[in-house]
């Protein structure tokens, strides 16, 4: 039975009891549908909701009530006399025994609740659910909704004080769900500074699963997804489940296999001791989480995320994306004004169209101990301000972009001197330093005005059009003035100041950095344009990187740029055919030092910003992941156009291979039935000499091939070794 809408007074109104009972004793299924799948929540006996179902479409007349007793378990000896199910907020209260969903206090009295349904109201794009427990005092709203076009799902959670006094919340999931016993595998995301978005795959452990935030800030270890999957799914076959929370600070992820059976997967912000305290009448809102299916693999599943980020996350942001130069590994805190002249110059002349200023610009910033928080351009490098080398660019055919990191603060700076109650920690406390620095906490809104004030007047003094904002500092003594933990209130502070430099400056665009990739997340991407994914821009290493950042987000935001032969990281040296094929596929950008490149390097630079410049349109909203290879020293990455007529596949040795000769490259998601011009780009051309004869791709000009060949029995690459690639081009013809 589909229930639409129905509500429930009588839990505070006597006079409509009757109408209580007969809920009551009702189970009651709240059903969405979404292209090519069903969810359904079921609420039993008017209490929390909970995930009966999320599949391959359903018939509009499913028996619902019958799935739902077709699921019910019997009860085993040795435990409770009721079944444990994994609702929304699994609740202690009503005999969950696993991990809950909530714990919350009114001073040292834990809270067992036991929540009733007040209503299921449809809305436009889900169901909407109002909850209450008057025993312990609280209110709950649920909501879940679908993006139609992706099939994306996104709860929400709000709990509400309806208490006479103070109520501690010290750990609340923005949602829970039961996980399917076939999806036996997991993969994560962790990593470190210089090597994020490390991709983890393993079966799901026999006890807990918990990745954890603790920073301050997304991290490069812990990115805020999950892929929970059936043994054997890979690009292109398998049922998977995937989520993201949308939230820039501490979190917390848990897949638990319970005592019972089975799993729970739970995902929400996790909260410092003390951090949520709600007076009565006071709400508090979970960071939204995000959720999306596949039942055709790894690659299916990206692409739903990356649709579903583009139209329903990203801001509006102005097409192409500009080549963009950076001036970091090139000068470091060497500012030279006639120095930074050439560098815009000779970058302009390779086709850039974004000058990005880096560290060092600002006063006392000669190094990176001191500086930190006094945005003003330093009086000895810029006497006349930015406003001259802006212009430079400006008058070059470049934007002007500028570095900046307002929430850090140096001890050796105005700010600090001024405002040393504006740094986060604990007062009278010693705490370490990162990088030299503290955080200044943005949950004050007087530091907030004064970082508006400041950037707002570098904003109006030059033509700049872009930040590149950044945050090297991991947080250890996240507390205010008042000694309160203060993380989530500093990271709902960032997001309050970039909105308002947003309004202020509706053609400012953001890139959002940390210390590389340690703030990559659904809640900072809705105000930012851009991804600073790693500082590491060793193309092997870098694909490694990409290879991950891709299965959770789009390419165009995927900042990538091309760096010196000899990686500032890693020590190894590429050479710049592997440098700008690694860089194609994202945002591209140059960090390399310009004006030190031999004449056949930058003729290659300017050639393959050419080749970018020319597809970035279609590429930008192509369908791109990487694809699979029998050997994995080969990394391959595929773009097919969102009209089909077109596609591109990059191919780079990351090692050396396993076989001599390399096995056929399958290439997923073209039109069977539709023939394709096959080539190899001229640009990316294999390496001479590596072998006795050449492959068919080497030999003739181009190849017409069926896309069902392609797919089925694939492409024999050229014999590749580490650190070399090719591009192959794919043309519908017919």
């Amino acid at each position: 039975m589909n229930r639409t809408v129905f509500h429930i007074d009588g839990y505070y109104n006597k006079r409509k009891c009757e109408v209580t009972w007969s809920v009551l004793l009702t189970t009651c299924f709240h059903r969405i549908e979404a292209l090519d799948q069903t969810l359904v929540m079921m609420t039993r006996q008017a209490r929390m909701p909970q995930l009966l179902y999320w599949g391959d479409p359903l018939p509009t007349d499913c028996d619902l009530e019958a799935l739902a007793r077709s699921l019910e378990p019997a009860l085993p000896h040795g435990g409770l006399d009721v079944a444990e199910h994994v609702s929304w907020l699994p609740e202690p209260g009503r005999g969950f025994t696993d991990a809950p969903g909530l714990v919350v206090r009114r001073g040292r009295r834990h809270l067992y609740t036991q929540f009733i349904l007040q209503s299921a109201e449809r809305t436009q794009d889900g169901w909407a659910f109002e909850l209450g427990d008057t025993v312990a005092g609280l209110g709950l709203r649920l909501r879940l909704g679908v993006h139609a076009a992706s099939g994306v799902f996104s709860a929400d959670c709000r709990l509400t004080n309806l208490g006479a006094d103070e109520l501690a919340v010290d750990s609340l999931a923005t949602m829970a769900m039961p996980i399917p016993r076939h999806l036996t595998e997991k993969q994560s995301l962790g990593g470190r500074w210089a090597g994020e978005f490390q991709m983890t795959r393993e079966s799901i452990g026999s006890a807990a699963w918990v990745q954890e935030a603790r920073l301050g800030r997304t991290s490069h270890h812990a990115f805020p997804g999950l892929v929970v999957m059936e043994s054997g799914t890979h690009a292109t076959q398998g049922e998977a489940w995937s989520v993201q929370l949308a939230w820039s600070g501490n979190h917390r992820l848990m897949l638990q296999r319970m005592r019972l059976g089975g799993a729970q997967l739970q995902a929400g912000e996790l909260l410092l001791p003390g951090e949520v305290i709600l007076l009565p009448g006071e709400s508090h809102d979970c960071p939204t989480l995000h959720m999306a299916r596949s039942n055709d693999g790894l690659r299916h599943l990206s692409l739903r995320w990356h649709r579903f980020i583009r139209e329903c996350v990203l801001p509006a942001m102005p097409a192409p994306r500009p080549v963009q130069f950076n001036t970091w590994e090139a000068t470091y805190f060497d500012h030279d004004d006639r120095r930074l002249t050439s560098l815009a110059k000779a970058a302009a002349e390779l086709g850039v169209e974004r000058f990005v200023l880096d560290d060092g610009w600002f006063a006392g910033r000669f190094d990176d101990r001191a500086g930190l928080g006094d945005w003003v351009p330093c009086p000895e490098r810029y006497p006349q301000g930015l406003a001259p080398l802006a212009n430079c660019c400006r008058a070059l055919g470049m934007e002007f972009g500028l570095w900046v990191e307002p929430e850090g603060v140096s001890q050796a700076s105005d700010l600090y001197q001024a405002h040393p109650d504006w740094v986060m920690g604990v007062p009278g406390l010693d705490q370490p330093l990162g990088r030299h620095q503290y955080v200044l906490n943005l949950a004050l809104p007087a530091a907030r005005h004064h970082l508006f004030a400041q950037i707002a007047a570098l904003l109006n003094s030059a033509p700049i059009s872009f930040l590149k904002w950044d945050m090297n500092r991991d947080m250890t003594h996240a507390a205010g003035p008042d000694g309160c933990a203060a993380a989530r209130q500093h990271v709902q502070g960032l997001y309050t100041l970039m909105d308002e430099l947003l309004e202020a400056f509706p053609a400012l665009e953001i890139e959002t950095c940390a210390s590389g990739g340690a703030r990559a997340d659904l809640g900072v991407l809705s105000r930012t344009s851009r991804v600073w994914v790693s500082d590491c821009n060793d193309p092997l290493e870098r694909q490694v990187i990409q290879r991950g950042f891709l299965s959770f987000l789009p390419p165009e935001v995927m900042g990538v740029h091309v760096g010196d032969a000899r990686s500032h990281t890693t020590g190894r040296f590429s050479d710049m055919p592997a440098r700008t094929l690694n860089a194609l596929f994202g945002h591209l950008g140059i960090e390399a030092n310009v004006l030190q490149l031999s004449e056949e390097d930058a003729h290659h630079l300017r050639e393959a910003i050419k080749v970018y410049k020319a597809e970035r349109r279609w590429l930008h909203a192509a369908n791109i992941t990487p694809i699979d290879h029998p050997d994995p020293s080969v990394s391959a990455t595929l773009a097919i156009a969102a009209d089909g007529s077109r596609a591109l596949v990059s191919a780079i040795a990351v090692g050396q291979p396993h076989d001599a000769i390399l096995a056929p490259l399958r290439v997923p998601g073209l039109s069977p039935d539709r023939n394709y011009l096959v080539s190899l780009h001229p640009l990316w051309w294999p390496k001479p000499g590596v072998g006795k004869t050449a492959t068919s791709l080497e030999a003739a000009p181009s190849l017409i091939l069926p896309g069902r060949a392609l797919q089925t029995s694939g492409l024999v690459l050229p014999i590749l070794r580490e650190g070399s690639g090719v591009l192959v081009q794919i043309r519908v013809i017919c």
